[in-house]
Parts: structure tokens; sequence; C-alpha cells
């Protein structure tokens, strides 16, 4: 049986909480990581030219998706990616608010709906790359199976 056909929570406790570390666990961490960068009043940019923030946020919200897209598809029926696709662009999109929103509240930073627009492409695109390894790894699967 193949990690594609487990079950999120089965009756063994241990294999629950063990695919919990496995597959959320990295999601919490990165979030809080996340909310600490975005507590800094002036975070270190190396590139110095107009609008430079918007690779950080494309790069650090791509890589989010990845990690949520892959605790979704995970947590969900093997069969249920555009569940997993939907609900990873949903929550990222949610949290980017969030993030932004938190730092009007913050000194020397503010709330840009721009960054916001930003961090859901990048959502949606690793989003649909993943869509793509998703697609190809079960048409093996059934290719196998007849």
């Amino acid at each position: 049986m193949n990690a594609l056909d487990r079950p999120m929570f089965d009756r063994n406790p241990r294999s629950g909480f063990r695919q919990f570390l496995w597959y959320w666990l990295p999601v919490l961490l990165y979030i809080s990581l996340i909310f600490t960068m975005s507590s800094l009043t002036h975070p270190p940019d190396p590139l110095k030219f107009q609008n430079s923030d918007k690779l950080y946020h494309l790069g650090e919200y791509g890589l989010f998706s990845l990690l949520v897209g892959r605790a979704m598809r995970f947590s969900l029926s093997p069969y249920s990616m555009l569940g997993a696709a939907v609900m990873t662009v949903a929550l990222v999109m949610m949290i980017a608010a969030a993030d932004e929103n938190y730092q009007r509240f913050v000194p020397g930073r503010d709330c840009d709906v721009f960054d916001w627009m930003t961090d859901s492409t990048a959502a949606v695109l690793a989003t649909a790359a993943l869509w793509q390894l998703w697609s190809r790894g079960l048409k093996r699967k059934l290719q196998k199976a007849s």
C-alpha cells in the first residue's frame, strides 16, 4: 500500500501522529516563520530595486503553497486532487491576508493589497505545478492498475 492509499488517521494513533508530524508540522512551522519575519520592523532587503519585495513574496508563498498542498493532498482522499488544490489556494490566501493585516500593527510595516495579490498569485502557480505532479502520479497509478 503506497502513501496515497493510506488514510490520514487510521486505527493506529501513532500512524496519525507520525503523519501529522510529517505533513502538517512543517506547515505550522512555516506559518510561524512567516509571522516572525512580518514582525521585523526593517526586514533585510539584499535586492535593491523597486518592488523587489514582490520576488520575496513569490518565493515565500510559493514554497508555503507547496507545503500546504502536500499536506492537503495526503490528508484528503487520494483522488481528491481538485479539493486539495482549491483548499490549498484558499488556505494560503487566508494566511497571506492575515499576514498583511498583521503587518498594519508592526511599526515600520504596512498592509499592502499588492503584496497579498502577489502571495495569491504564488499560491495559484505553485498549486498548478502540484496539480501537474499529482496528475502524472495518478496516471501512472491507473496505468499500473490496468
